[in-house]
């Protein structure tokens, strides 16, 4: 049985490509954008220059690539995941559930997406800037059921922050070993968190 493709690789991409796309990622999350040459990923990829030419105008065109597809496959996941649930501690669970899959699925696309999002976000097509992650934690915000012992609304802005800053800060936790073992250890304090916080 063929091991399946990273989520950020298409399954009508030519072998020459996803290896360009493999050896791109591996060295934009470990090195960063800048660190990286377009000689760096032929060298890691074990393809020519010429090669990568023919797939990608350059480095910029490539990372953006990377970007738009790693974030419209996280973002797509991750909307299935709360449309699919039939209340809001379900949407809560599926989402977390869907961002630590993830995390122990691909670690080197999410931390490309967080790492660079300042630089790449902006120049991302506009179908692309149209999903963001913060308007699914506003749903999630929205979804959430309210306690009447709560003298004051839930700041909607604040509670979507809190929930896609922590997210991102526990998956770079984990990053840099703070945390240890897979993502998905740590999901039931995660919804407890979340749902508590919402609520």
């Amino acid at each position: 049985m063929a091991a399946a493709l990273p989520f950020y690789i298409r399954e009508d991409d030519p072998p020459a490509k996803r290896e360009i796309l493999r050896a791109a990622l591996k060295l934009f999350s470990e090195g960063g954008l800048a660190a990286t040459s377009i000689r760096d990923i032929a060298a890691e990829s074990g393809y020519t220059n010429p090669a990568l030419y023919k797939h990608f105008g350059g480095k910029q065109e490539l990372a953006l690539h990377l970007f738009e597809t790693c974030h419209t496959r996280l973002w797509t996941r991750c909307a299935q995941a709360i449309a699919g649930a039939k209340d809001f501690d379900g949407q809560v669970d599926a989402y977390v559930t869907q961002w630590l899959e993830l995390a122990d699925e691909n670690p080197e696309a999410l931390a490309f997406l967080s790492e660079n999002a300042r630089v790449l976000w902006p120049k991302a097509s506009a179908r692309v800037r149209k999903q963001t992650m913060i308007s699914l934690a506003y749903a999630l915000v929205a979804a959430a059921p309210r306690r009447r012992r709560r003298t004051s609304p839930v700041n909607a802005d604040m509670a979507a922050a809190s929930v896609q800053g922590t997210l991102a800060e526990v998956l770079r936790m984990i990053q840099v070993g703070v945390i240890t073992g897979s993502a998905m250890r740590n999901k039931r304090h995660l919804v407890e968190l979340f749902t508590k916080l919402l609520s």
